[in-house]
């Protein structure tokens, strides 16, 4: 009888506890901060010259209220993050580097976050016209995480950032070195899901200097050299798209198309190029 209700008073005890201070140990609480301070973040952002020096510090002390209740809550590296895009929406540049930079300091194992922070710093040294800074930090984002999305990001971006200033030397240079650079990564793991993607940065390279037929040669070689792979359908596709878009070879769009059908009709993209056939195939309304 006395372990019954020892038993029973823990239980109550237990009970009261969760009573008191909600059994979610702040995770709802966070949620719930973050969704609001973001539904905030993205009216301002929809109409920023609207907004007043009190209205984006409201915000910013939002976000920080959640880093500072919640530091060990997956989204407070978002949150710091935030608080940066907020600072350089404002104009505050200096401000909103540190405010990135805080996110390499205190989320270290969160190197998507962290690769996302010096990238968006790397930005800002942009807009206040610090190219030297803004090279130095992007080499930072590449060197220090190699491996996240932001990382591959960062050749094509300074591909594009000579091409905008018309510096076409460093222009034809970088759009090069980052050619070979996803060309390396797509032979180094051809069957995963990151190869797929880097074709897209690859073609990226192409498209920004309109080359279109170095893009079909391309495109024609993944299918040789990685048959047994997605890159296969995905390079003939794409090069189904160019050769109707950008070369205006309608027929050979077509016979793409039916090839991918045929051959690869066990993947994603042949109940698409059928999509794409039956369209180029419809007569045209006069």
């Amino acid at each position: 009888m006395r372990l019954f209700k020892r038993a029973a008073y823990i239980s109550l005890a237990i009970s009261a506890v969760i009573m008191l201070t909600g059994c979610d140990s702040g995770i709802y609480s966070a949620e719930k901060k973050f969704w609001h301070a973001s539904k905030a973040f993205n009216l301002l952002a929809k109409a920023p010259e609207k907004a007043t020096p009190v209205d984006y510090q409201k915000i910013i002390d939002s976000f920080r209220e959640i880093i500072i209740r919640y530091p060990m809550w997956p989204n407070s590296a978002q949150a710091q993050f935030n608080i940066g895009q907020l600072y350089a929406m404002e104009g505050n540049f200096s401000k909103s580097r540190d405010e990135f930079q805080v996110i390499v300091k205190d989320y270290p194992v969160n190197v998507d976050m962290c690769a996302k922070g010096l990238f968006a710093a790397a930005l800002v040294y942009e807009r206040e016209d610090n190219w030297p800074k803004a090279k130095e930090t992007l080499d930072r984002t590449e060197k220090d995480y190699p491996d996240t999305g932001t990382a591959l990001q960062v050749p094509l971006h300074i591909a594009e950032y000579y091409k905008i200033k018309g510096r076409k030397p460093e222009a034809d240079a970088a759009y090069l070195a980052a050619l070979d650079k996803y060309k390396n990564l797509i032979k180094d793991k051809p069957k995963t899901y990151g190869a797929l993607v880097v074709v897209d940065l690859a073609l990226n390279c192409y498209a920004d200097q309109e080359k279109w037929n170095e893009a079909v040669d391309y495109l024609s070689s993944l299918a040789v050299d990685y048959p047994d792979t997605l890159l296969a359908p995905k390079a003939k596709f794409v090069q189904a798209a160019i050769y109707e878009q950008k070369l205006d070879q309608i027929e050979k769009s077509r016979e793409i198309y039916d090839e991918i059908i045929k051959k690869y009709s066990k993947t994603p993209f042949a109940k698409t190029a059928q999509q794409q056939l039956e369209r180029l195939n419809k007569p045209k309304l006069r």
